[in-house]
């Protein structure tokens, strides 16, 4: 599970960082891109680069923490660093649990209303943030429980 989960967030996080450096995709323009995916009127500047590169990294440290308790890193650390990573993997859930659940129950966004990330949001985004926050809350659940470590016999 933390590898499909820490795919995905890479993958979104390299579309943001396309966006950054210009990417139109999946609009054809800045224009069709602002109302694909930010969903603002139109007119609206195209995020700069560094709000994309923010975002980026947001959802690459998931992705680490995802496997770093998947595979048991984070037992390697320093004891006063061992809480990072769970707490980075159960703060993201929440994150993105509430940014799906905001898109059916929030009325801020209804103002996207007309927009084609109005359509997008409800059936793809807010779906996605869904799954990646189930998806690392899986992670939590599934990890190994002990660690197994192989005798050597001379």
């Amino acid at each position: 599970m933390a590898i499909v989960v820490s795919c995905a967030l890479v993958a979104i996080a390299g579309l943001h960082l396309y966006w950054g450096i210009g990417g139109f995709w999946p609009g054809h323009d800045a224009a069709s891109l602002v109302d694909m995916v930010v969903g603002a009127r139109p007119g609206t500047p195209v995020p700069p680069f560094w709000a994309c590169l923010v975002v980026a990294v947001c959802l690459v440290l998931p992705a680490l923490s995802s496997m770093m308790i998947a595979y048991r890193v984070a037992s390697a650390l320093p004891t006063f660093l061992a809480w990072i990573p769970a707490a980075a993997l159960w703060f993201s859930a929440m994150v993105f649990l509430a940014r799906g659940l905001s898109t059916y129950l929030s009325p801020l966004v209804l103002s996207a209303r007309g927009t084609a990330f109005y359509e997008l949001d409800r059936m793809l985004y807010a779906p996605l943030c869904l799954g990646l926050s189930a998806g690392l809350v899986a992670v939590w659940f599934t990890q190994p429980k002990t660690q197994s470590i192989p005798k050597v016999t001379p």
